[in-house]
């Protein structure tokens, strides 16, 4: 039934794509999850100026804005075709490494925009040619625009249209966060490695039973997590099943595990950043294996601002040592005070943006289209 209802969302689409006469912006989203990377965005741009119209593969991803039109074009033989002859003016997209695997360019689509859905630096998380093919980039601030021109000039690359925009992500989660939520649990959200044996795969079970000591633990495994671990998880669900303070989080795109939470216990990327500066609450990083998608980036000689910030702003325990986390872990709750100056500092230091992301972002896309 998916299969026929994206033929028909496709050939509904070519007729839409036939009657227009307006420059046309184009938005894929891969799933629910990405699309609140988009959303304000989304929200800022007029319709009246442009056609707008936003692709999904995920057929629960249904973004209600007036006058934007929305198709569902799943992952398989009708996304594939959709992107080999799209034609547009601009496609916007969160997806790295475009045009290295299954999406690739089309010759009509005269830009491909790239906007992050991580604060996470570009040269070590990412791989090594994970931005190469796009025409445009929003980058969330200065230290970003800074590794990406620092790449394009080690590696000979095509020079891109670098902006920096800021991260529209805290504007959407700013609206929704509800800090007087918390209700004293643990947050237990491990990063993704393209490795076997990340943390969640290792140590997910052990982990969990430490932190289980101590208050109710919410597992929330980063999406790629919950293909690449898909084994793994269910077997730390049957391990815990009969124990009621363990609660599994895998509804991503929404974010009541982390009002609820009262301190996040991870390990690498770029979620203890936008945990910290929204929600002001303590950050345990375990040491185990370095979240590294490129190989070569110890040649640029540059530190990630995730780094910078783990060790600035967290407490680290290594993995050797789990079976100390509650002890640890209750000394520096009892300890812990946000510091709101020391981060503006961090952030201003590095050039993080988040004030009027959006509105850059519509402004800037405006002047790319129209001049």
């Amino acid at each position: 039934m998916n299969f026929i209802k994206q033929i028909k969302n496709y050939f509904n689409f070519l007729k839409v794509q036939k009657k227009n006469k307006k420059k046309t912006i184009f938005f894929y989203s891969e799933n629910a999850n990405y699309r609140n990377y988009l959303i304000e965005i989304l929200s800022k741009l007029d319709p009246s100026k442009f056609k707008i119209i936003y692709f999904t593969s995920d057929e629960n991803d249904k973004p209600q804005l007036d006058d934007i039109d929305t198709f569902f074009i799943g992952k398989g033989l009708i996304r594939i075709i959709f992107f080999t002859f799209l034609k547009c003016d601009l496609m916007i997209m969160t997806v790295t490494d475009l045009d290295n695997f299954e999406i690739k360019k089309s010759s009509n689509c005269k830009n491909y925009l790239y906007v992050f859905h991580s604060l996470m630096s570009v040269f070590k998380g990412y791989n090594k040619n994970a931005f190469d093919n796009y025409d445009i980039i929003f980058t969330n601030g200065e230290y970003q625009k800074k590794e990406l021109q620092i790449m394009e000039n080690f590696y000979n690359l095509k020079k891109k249209m670098i902006c920096n925009i800021g991260y529209t992500y805290v504007e959407y989660l700013q609206k929704i966060i509800n800090k007087d939520k918390s209700d004293n649990k643990i947050l237990f959200a491990p990063s993704w490695v393209n490795q076997k044996n990340d943390l969640i795969e290792k140590y997910g079970k052990k982990i969990i039973s430490e932190l289980l000591k101590i208050n109710d633990v919410i597992l929330r495994p980063h999406p790629q997590s919950l293909f690449k671990s898909k084994k793994e998880i269910n077997s730390i669900l049957e391990e815990f099943k009969l124990n009621p303070k363990l609660i599994f989080n895998n509804k991503i795109d929404k974010i009541e595990a982390l009002d609820m939470s009262s301190i996040l216990v991870t390990d690498n990327g770029g979620m203890a950043m936008e945990y910290y500066i929204l929600y002001k609450r303590p950050i345990i990083c375990i040491n185990y294996i370095d979240k590294i998608h490129n190989k070569d980036f110890k040649i640029l000689g540059l530190e990630t601002l995730e780094d910078k910030f783990k060790k600035e702003f967290t407490k680290i325990i290594n993995i050797e040592n789990i079976e100390l986390i509650k002890e640890i872990s209750e000394q520096y709750v009892q300890k812990f005070k946000f510091d709101q100056k020391k981060l503006d500092t961090f952030l201003k230091t590095n050039g993080v943006i988040f004030n009027k992301a959006s509105d850059n972002a519509s402004k800037k896309i405006s002047e790319i289209l129209v001049g």
